[in-house]
């Protein structure tokens, strides 16, 4: 019996985050053309800029931005109804995916560091970032969240924020990532609560059958 209500209240606690879960952009990348510049993936649109934007950001069916200039990338406009979000309850934006790192297309292998971030779309500062700076050839999973609640009003406007996939310097080597979820999501503690109450309701009805 206990077992059962710990799986119940498992299953009901990813199902509500999902259900209450608003994607601004989803995408695996497959079938897009080594030469496309622009990802849409919804209700946003992932841009490249320096160097890939000469030539694409997808290989391998990932996207990919490319070392060896000073600024590269792929970035997002302002993410638009935040605010809305987290008045109704969402206050975790989440970017979940997985990365990998590979050598350069001479072979160089990766000596860079790459940033995925959530950027100040006004004065280009990050309010989080996850930062890879040895090689991964391996595809590995991630989740970088960001406290919509926790930022302060008077420095962080919450209608300023946008995406930033990254590589600074001018060393070689190439990030990707794949499978890439962008989204807003109830704070864990929030959605516990909902699925041991709907779990305590299942208590009580089992017991009563008995």
């Amino acid at each position: 019996m206990k077992k059962i209500l710990t799986s119940l209240t498992v299953a009901l606690l990813c199902l509500g985050l999902r259900a209450n879960a608003t994607v601004y952009f989803q995408s695996n990348f497959d079938s897009l053309a080594p030469s496309v510049t622009s990802v849409n993936g919804g209700l946003l649109t992932l841009t490249a800029y320096g160097e890939p934007a000469n030539w694409g950001i997808i290989r391998d069916g990932a996207l990919t931005i490319y070392g060896g200039a000073t600024h590269n990338g792929a970035s997002s406009a302002r993410l638009v109804g935040l605010g809305a979000d987290l008045a109704a309850g969402k206050s975790l934006l989440r970017i979940s995916g997985e990365y990998r790192t590979k050598n350069a297309w001479d072979n160089s292998p990766f000596a860079t560091t790459a940033k995925i971030e959530y950027q100040n779309n006004t004065w280009n500062f990050d309010y989080n970032n996850l930062t890879v700076s040895t090689a991964t050839p391996g595809w590995t999973s991630f989740n970088l969240d960001l406290n919509l609640a926790g930022l302060a009003t008077d420095i962080a406007h919450i209608d300023m924020i946008n995406l930033n996939f990254y590589i600074g310097g001018s060393n070689p080597g190439e990030f990707q990532v794949d499978n890439l979820t962008v989204q807003t999501v109830p704070e864990p503690s929030s959605a516990a609560l909902m699925g041991l109450g709907v779990a305590g309701l299942l208590a009580f009805r089992l017991r009563r059958k008995v």
